[in-house]
């Protein structure tokens, strides 16, 4: 099993489309603090309420979290990208030759989950680093001074990306082995992300008018426990507080873990079953 993550992990480092991942990354790690630095520095004043809805953006630390959202910029293009890659074991042959020389399938497809979680996470980690180092010089970390508990905050927030990232490496993972060619993974990573983060947008309007009138039925709490369960509009909301709650920490704990295990234990029948030509 370890050699065969080693040498996953080394067919990944040489593919050329690793080399343009990680341009992305750099490209648009310095290019969102710069534009940021342009809108805010020709605004001048900013009113209040301006001021409160952008004020995710206008920090260093909404900046560096906001980099790990999957539904703008690298969040969305690097687990596709990797699925590419990916996806040519499954294309090419290779699978075959692997199992030819005594690997399970359970083994090839942990190893395939392994390198997505750790190069996707690692990437995407890479480049809010570079965001947070770029936008620092020009914005406050948050508006309030940093202290020892925005310190355990911002571990615990790293934390629970990490799960949420090893859910989505679960997703990618299982699309390699479940979709009949790449164009299908593309076409179904993209309607997937694209889905859960409208649904996302539209439950959050939907529950923001709720509880302006006041509404604190079973259809209020329906809707934000969709809307905590929902890991792709998770990545977009860690990060963006001061603390966390026993509640918050259980959804962003237990929803990713219970993602990555139906689709770990999907992918390994769905790939025992499979049909290799």
């Amino acid at each position: 099993m370890t050699n065969l993550i080693r040498s996953d992990f080394k067919k990944f480092f040489k593919d050329k489309l690793f080399l343009v991942v990680c341009i992305l990354a750099v490209v648009f790690a310095v290019i969102t603090p710069l534009l940021y630095i342009v809108l805010f520095g020709t605004m001048g004043e900013i009113d209040p309420m301006t001021e409160s809805l952008l004020s995710g953006y206008i920090t260093a630390k909404g900046q560096f979290f906001g980099a790990f959202s999957f539904g703008n910029n690298l969040g969305l293009i690097a687990p596709l990208l990797i699925g590419i890659i990916l996806c040519k074991d499954f294309s090419f042959g290779t699978v075959r030759n692997k199992i030819i020389c005594g690997h399970t399938r359970t083994s090839i497809f942990l190893s395939v989950f392994t390198v997505c979680a750790t190069t996707l996470f690692g990437i995407v980690l890479a480049h809010a680093l570079l965001t947070l180092a770029i936008s620092l010089p020009f914005f406050d970390y948050q508006s309030t001074p940093f202290e020892a508990a925005d310190l355990w905050y911002f571990l615990e927030s790293l934390l629970f990306e990490f799960l949420v990232y090893l859910c989505v490496a679960a997703f990618v993972s299982w699309l390699c082995v479940a979709m009949k060619n790449v164009g299908m993974v593309i076409v179904m990573y993209i309607a997937v992300v694209f889905g859960f983060t409208m649904i996302a947008s539209i439950l959050q309007v939907v529950i923001t008018v709720l509880e302006i009138e006041g509404g604190s039925g079973n259809l209020l709490k329906t809707l934000q426990f969709l809307q905590r369960i929902n890991v792709f509009n998770s990545s977009a909301t860690i990060g963006l507080g001061t603390s966390y709650t026993a509640e918050d920490v259980w959804y962003y704990v237990l929803t990713p873990f219970v993602g990555m295990g139906a689709l770990l234990g999907h992918g390994i029948w769905k790939f025992s079953r499979k049909d290799l030509k």
